[in-house]
């Protein structure tokens, strides 16, 4: 009977030490997914601020020295 009990104690252990293990699988996961989201709006920021600085360029607002200097601000983001 107590070899029973004990057989019992080490699979509730079992268990619960894989359900961690699932729980904490998961969250490594979803924060590896969270990182790659992130990223992905960062170079979307990245490319419509270097589109918005090429317009200010071509449409005579600002010199090529400015455009330079912007476009090396901006690539420093990466």
């Amino acid at each position: 009977m107590l070899i029973y009990f004990i057989y019992l104690i080490i699979s509730i252990i079992l268990i619960f030490v894989i359900f961690i293990g699932i729980k904490a699988a998961g969250r490594g996961i979803q924060a590896k997914n969270n990182k790659n989201i992130s990223k992905d709006k960062n170079n979307e920021n990245i490319n419509n601020n270097l589109s918005k600085l090429n317009d200010l360029y071509k449409s005579g607002v600002i010199t090529k020295k400015d455009f330079t200097k912007g476009e090396k601000k901006i690539k420093k983001k990466l």
